[in-house]
């Protein structure tokens, strides 16, 4: 808490221990410049017909996370399930170095079964950090539903009648190419 910098927070699996962080800390959201965050859906979720797995696991959390104050940057399954790797570039790896001969053999056994390729959910907040160019984001007020059928839900006000704010700038598109070769990229870096 001695810096004086500013820092974003990615989060990339539940929301619990952030949560936990504000409540037990709120004085900590002040170095926080915004959050990024692999999370929620606007079209339908992949844990039940609308609920995105990091949201459903502890959504009481992602409630206090998204209700925290601070700018989000909410890169749910909208983007993800289009930003797939494709199977031409999972086809490569193995002639990247080491470690992409490692990636490919663990996305080999990778459940998503998509016809061009595979979604890299948690890797699209490091490819939207990098690169905020290759995405499309739209301001909502998103609310989390933490009970009944709609649990874990991600509900954006798109007409603006229930706020008169917004919380979340919410990717609704991405630049799947332009993804495509900056993962190949990233991965020619490592050491092995």
């Amino acid at each position: 808490m001695q810096s004086t910098d500013q820092l974003t927070l990615v989060i990339t699996g539940a929301f619990t221990n952030v949560a936990l962080l504000f409540r037990m800390y709120p004085e900590v959201k002040a170095k926080i410049d915004r959050l990024v965050v692999m999370g929620g859906s606007l079209t339908g979720g992949n844990m039940s017909s609308v609920a995105e797995f990091n949201i459903y696991t502890d959504p009481h959390a992602a409630k206090i996370v998204f209700e925290a104050g601070l700018p989000i940057v909410m890169i749910g399954l909208d983007v993800t399930m289009k930003a797939l790797l494709s199977y031409d570039n999972i086809a490569k790896l193995s002639d990247v170095n080491e470690s992409g001969a490692m990636l490919q053999a663990v996305l080999q056994h990778y459940a998503d079964n998509e016809a061009t390729g595979k979604p890299m959910h948690d890797v699209n907040t490091l490819f939207y950090l990098a690169h905020p160019e290759a995405f499309t984001l739209t301001d909502y007020w998103v609310d989390v539903i933490t009970e009944g059928p709609a649990l874990g839900a991600t509900v954006a006000d798109v007409l603006g009648s229930h706020h008169d704010t917004t919380n979340v700038a919410v990717a609704t598109d991405i630049d799947v190419p332009a993804f495509n070769a900056w993962f190949m990229s990233e991965v020619a870096t490592f050491m092995k």
